[in-house]
């Protein structure tokens, strides 16, 4: 039985003590075949630093320091070095259960046309200690369901909410992702950027949720989101209208849910006053 290679891809930034357990957690997965991509962002020469043991005991993961900060583009890079058949992100401050790979890789071997994996994630703190579940992290079912792409990211898209899970959450085929990571429709994202790659995927087949918590998301006040901030939320809208070219919200009910969903995350920050307006507008096509 031919055992497929799956590639590990960590953009890395400044966290050499998260990365350290972000790594020690792959290397003790129970799936057999994996390689490790680590793109490094760094201002400095921490992680690098750190990983020399690690590149001297352990051939499977391969380095790459950059010569300049790549931001987004340090995403693209660690998808181009990747050999695997299959992907997996990895966040520099999350962790992986032992045998997610495992776990998700088999739905790929025992069922046609799916095109991701996701699973319920456990949020912890700065610590590793568990916290209780955000909107966007709640376990979505009790069950493992196999489910139509459109439908799960109608879920996503009519809540307002990356329900799907952060990059660290999925597992996918390297071929079925035909734009960029984090590239949907031509546009590149930067806050949902993980949200961009899934509706692409979903676009193209059936999703798989697994209520186990099959990795742990970091939550602290230095992470991606939180840096970004309220300026880049507008993406949600940018979304919300694109994915309408690929069936997703393919009734009027549907897309009035996601819009009304985005106003009221929205409405008390004037920053939104046009985002509000343009909805406005688009409403009144759909009446």
């Amino acid at each position: 039985m031919v055992i497929p290679l799956v590639s590990i891809v960590i953009p890395a930034y400044n966290r050499p003590h998260t990365l350290k357990i972000a790594i020690d957690s792959v290397l003790e997965q129970t799936y057999p075949n994996i390689e490790i991509i680590i793109c490094d962002d760094s201002s400095d020469d921490r992680v690098q630093d750190m990983l020399v043991p690690y590149l001297h005991s352990f051939p499977q993961i391969k380095y790459h320091k950059n010569e300049r900060n790549l931001f987004l583009e340090n995403w693209h890079k660690c998808f181009d070095l990747a050999s695997g058949e299959y992907i997996n992100y990895l966040m520099d401050d999350d962790v992986f259960q032992k045998e997610k790979i495992a776990k998700m890789i088999y739905f790929f071997n025992e069922f046609e046309n799916i095109s991701l994996v996701t699973s319920y994630r456990q949020t912890i703190d700065e610590s590793g200690q568990f916290l209780p579940p955000i909107g966007a992290t709640a376990r979505l079912y009790e069950e493992t369901r196999i489910l139509d792409g459109k439908m799960l990211g109608n879920v996503a898209l009519t809540r307002c909410l990356n329900v799907i899970g952060e990059p660290t959450t999925v597992l996918f085929r390297k071929k079925d992702l035909t734009e960029l990571y984090g590239v949907y429709k031509g546009k590149q994202y930067s806050l949902i950027n993980d949200l961009a790659a899934w509706l692409s995927l979903l676009s193209k087949g059936k999703a798989v949720y697994i209520p186990e918590a099959l990795s742990y998301f970091r939550r602290h006040p230095n992470q991606n989101n939180n840096i970004l901030g309220l300026k880049t939320f507008s993406q949600w809208l940018d979304i919300i209208v694109a994915s309408r070219e690929d069936g997703f919200l393919d009734t009027n009910d549907l897309f009035k849910s996601a819009l009304h969903s985005y106003c009221e995350r929205v409405k008390d920050y004037h920053e939104f006053v046009e985002d509000i307006k343009q909805i406005e507008m688009i409403l009144t096509t759909l009446d």
